[in-house]
């Protein structure tokens, strides 16, 4: 599939239909992969890059002057930085933005992304994982919003400055699409007809940590990268892991629409994340992690962050071919 087939995939009418009705909810501290999961997808997708295509990265990174700090970095440090801004962006604007309506120009799209107003729903695309995945409302704008950021990428129309603010939505939202608890929710048996917001409302504590300490369900896995830092031994052997793993990937799962991602990710969700958990003999209406959910969820998280940069990478290689 060609970057226009993508593009025409998420611009499909039903796409369209969701950006209208703005049916769509607050997920609470959604965070996706931390910024050590981030920086490893960027790491992926760099090396799949051609030589060509990484110069074209490195300008458009280096000329903008939006996102900050990133012109005195090299160019795989400054595209995993620039990977992480949505974040900081976020935290930056607005604390809600819920009643805001969803951008409904390619001009809102591009303002709000610069200025992050509105921008938390960016980050999740929530089912209940009791329905099927194409027969209910979806809580968030994910998809919406990546489909609207691949595109602004790929305009040569646009600035430079434009278009780097782009590619790093592009390079967060691929990773977010990519985390099974940024896709699914399930039933919160504590609030009757309510979901859980990604797990954000369960608790669970970890048997492997000393002392085990409450955390939410969410953020279990949005730390499974764990807190390694680009140039510690811990970072460089994680990465060459990944690229390894990332290899030996069928290129005919690289080339699908986020989509298709997302509802991998809720299939995960709805098959490993959620029926894996076992109930905290200790603490009624918790869970608790052990060793064999962590091995697995650990597995699960290498594999998802893998093919997140493999698919990074052939998007921004299709959408910046202008430039080299």
């Amino acid at each position: 599939m060609n970057f226009a087939s993508i593009l025409a995939c998420l611009r499909s009418k039903y796409l369209h239909a969701l950006v209208a009705g703005g049916l769509y909810m607050l997920s609470p501290g959604a965070y996706a992969w931390n910024a050590t999961g981030h920086r490893e997808v960027a790491v992926v997708a760099w090396s799949e890059l051609s030589p060509k295509a990484q110069r074209a990265i490195g300008l458009l990174l280096k000329e903008q002057t939006l996102i900050p700090n990133l012109q005195n970095l090299p160019a795989e440090e400054a595209w995993m930085a620039a990977a992480l801004w949505p974040d900081e962006l976020r935290e930056q604007a607005e604390l809600s933005g819920s009643a805001v309506p969803p951008p409904k120009t390619m001009q809102q799209w591009l303002h709000r992304a610069q200025t992050g107003e509105a921008t938390r729903r960016w980050h999740f695309a929530d089912r209940d994982i009791a329905k099927p995945f194409n027969q209910q409302p979806v809580l968030g704008l994910l998809e919406q919003a990546l489909a609207a950021q691949i595109q602004l990428l790929g305009d040569a129309s646009l600035s430079q400055q434009d278009r780097a603010v782009a590619l790093a939505w592009v390079s967060h939202l691929v990773a977010d699409a990519h985390q099974p608890l940024h896709t699914a929710s399930r039933q919160d048996p504590a609030r009757p007809g309510q979901l859980d917001a990604g797990g954000n409302t369960v608790t669970v504590f970890d048997a492997g940590r000393r002392p085990p300490e409450p955390l939410s369900l969410h953020r279990w896995w949005d730390e499974l990268p764990g807190h390694a830092r680009p140039g510690t031994v811990r970072f460089e052997t994680e990465t060459a892991r990944l690229l390894r793993q990332a290899q030996q990937l069928n290129n005919n799962e690289i080339a699908t629409p986020p989509r298709h991602w997302i509802e991998e990710s809720f299939t995960l969700a709805r098959d490993q994340v959620y029926p894996g958990l076992v109930d905290d003999p200790d603490k009624p209406g918790a869970f608790l992690i052990r060793q064999d959910y962590w091995l697995e969820a650990r597995d699960i998280t290498r594999a998802r962050i893998a093919l997140a940069g493999r698919r990074l990478a052939f998007i921004v290689q299709q959408a910046v071919r202008d430039l080299y």
